[in-house]
C-alpha cells in the first residue's frame, strides 16, 4: 500500500511541474505577442540627396524628405 501511494505522490509531482511548465510558456508566448512589433503598412522612402530614410502614408506616392525637402519615391527591396 505504501508503494502505491508513493507512486501516485510522484504521478502528481511531475504533473504538477509539467503544468507549471506549460503555463510559463503560456505566459511568455502572450507577453512576446503583446508587445513585439506589429508590421506597418507605411511606405518607405529613401531621398536621393542626402540618403536620409523616412516613412509615410501608404496612400503616398511620393514624399517630401524632412530633411532636406527632395521630393522622393517610395523605396523598393
Amino acid at each position: 500500500m505504501t508503494a502505491s501511494t508513493l507512486s501516485h505522490w510522484i504521478l502528481a509531482y511531475v504533473t504538477l511541474l509539467l503544468l507549471i511548465i506549460f503555463l510559463c510558456s503560456l505566459y511568455s508566448e502572450v507577453r512576446r505577442r503583446r508587445f513585439d512589433p506589429r508590421p506597418s503598412d507605411d511606405r518607405i522612402f529613401r531621398c536621393r540627396d542626402c540618403a536620409y530614410v523616412y516613412t509615410d502614408d501608404p496612400t503616398v506616392d511620393r514624399a517630401r524628405c524632412p530633411h532636406c525637402g527632395c521630393m522622393n519615391d517610395p523605396f523598393s527591396f
